[in-house]
């Protein structure tokens, strides 16, 4: 696995989330997409508590004006030349009544990885985007919200 975030300064990288976003309702994805979608929601499951998600690794870049003052929390040890649908590199957060509560899960990978953007990664969820402030592909699949925030 090549490691890519040392690379760059942490300012460029923390702005690595700020990202394409699409609403999940599963129509007309498809069974394989619908089956990966399936184990992101559960292998991201405890991340509804902010605590677990800090406890593996993610820390907070914090709000993100671009979408919709969500906050962000990413795992730099993830972002690699690897997707997995159960260990999105960053995790979408907005404020509730009862605190952070988790909408959206985002996944990216470094320009520099051969294939870039990833055609066969959940293909219909959303459109990988490239990022202006940071050298990386981004795409958010609100797993979690019925809407887009």
């Amino acid at each position: 696995m090549r490691k890519f975030m040392g690379s760059i300064p942490l300012a460029t990288a923390c702005l690595l989330v700020v990202g394409t976003s699409a609403t999940i309702h599963g129509d007309d994805l498809g069974s394989n997409v619908n089956r990966q979608l399936a184990q992101a929601r559960a292998a991201t499951a405890r991340y509804h508590d902010v605590d677990a998600a800090i406890a593996d690794g993610y820390v907070s870049v914090g709000v993100n004006p671009f979408e919709g003052d969500a906050v962000e929390y990413v795992n730099f040890a993830l972002v690699d030349c690897t997707l997995d649908v159960r260990h999105p590199e960053a995790l979408r957060y907005v404020n509730s009544g009862n605190g952070l509560r988790l909408v959206a899960l985002e996944y990216s990978i470094p320009m520099a990885c051969p294939g870039a953007p990833p055609e066969g990664f959940l293909p219909g969820v959303g459109e990988w985007e490239s990022e202006m402030v940071a050298p990386v592909w981004t795409l958010a699949a609100y797993v979690w919200s019925g809407d887009s925030q």
